[in-house]
């Protein structure tokens, strides 16, 4: 059985994230874990309590969302924001983890942005929701490649992409930021992956950035698929990556290279 982990935390960005983790799960059938991490700047009787009533809350309210149609469970723990969520994935193995976008997983005297944070730590896929989006038929998902990744091989399982077009009936497109257009190197890859990738874009801009938000504006798609890595334009201490993830109008995948 599949399943799906969303910390939450007091924000509207939290539970919108939850909302439509919930309506993803009736997608893919999967479960659903709802994760609170208590913030150590309170006292923790009332940090306690307020986690309890905020969980019990939230699976009230996607359990009448679903019509009772997922599963949905709890976890409150006491500690580092990362290390629970690493903890729980080890715990559970989710299909996905799904984040609000610019959230903060703490709710104390200091505001500080996790999902970059998450992105350099997790070795599951991170789906970043942006504020107010609603879960819809996924049709196109989009994947933000450097040049080398379309010449080798993607850093993501084919067998991933798979279960999601099986899922979804969705197509995925290759985007490349670079401009650098191979055409033989174009046709190995369209014959080596088939079917799954049936277009390759290549655009050119001096800003990746700004390259995938045209690209966006341009061309309708449900999902951006990013791969963060220490050495490259994705790499997920850079800034470029940051702001892809956090600023972007649709949902991105984070899967770490």
């Amino acid at each position: 059985m599949k399943s799906l982990l969303v910390p939450i935390n007091y924000t509207d960005n939290a539970a919108n994230a939850a909302r439509y983790a919930a309506d993803l799960a009736l997608a893919l059938e999967a479960d659903l874990h709802l994760l609170h991490v208590l913030d150590l700047g309170y006292a923790f009787e009332q940090t306690e309590e307020n986690g309890r009533h905020l969980l019990d809350s939230v699976r009230a309210q996607l359990l009448e969302r679903t019509h009772g149609q997922i599963a949905v469970t709890t976890r409150l723990t006491l500690g580092d924001v990362e290390a629970a969520i690493e903890e729980s994935c080890r715990r559970l193995d989710p299909f996905a983890v799904l984040m609000g976008a610019d959230d903060v997983l703490f709710h104390g005297g200091f505001a500080e942005n996790h999902i970059t944070r998450a992105l350099a730590r997790l070795r599951k896929p991170l789906l970043v929701i942006p504020s107010g989006a609603t879960f819809h038929a996924i049709r196109k998902i989009v994947l933000a490649c450097e040049l080398k990744d379309i010449a080798s091989e993607l850093p993501v399982s084919l067998g991933f992409l798979q279960q999601l077009k099986t899922v979804f009936s969705c197509s995925f497109d290759i985007l490349n930021i670079s401009g650098r257009e191979d055409k033989g190197l174009s046709d190995v890859f369209r014959a080596t992956l088939q079917d799954l990738y049936p277009e390759l874009h290549f655009l050119r801009s001096s800003h990746v950035e700004e390259g995938i938000h045209d690209y966006l504006k341009a061309n309708p798609v449900d999902w951006l698929m990013v791969f963060p890595k220490k050495h490259g334009l994705l790499e997920f201490h850079n800034s470029h990556a940051k702001r892809i993830v956090t600023n972007c109008p649709i949902p991105i995948l984070s899967i770490r290279a």
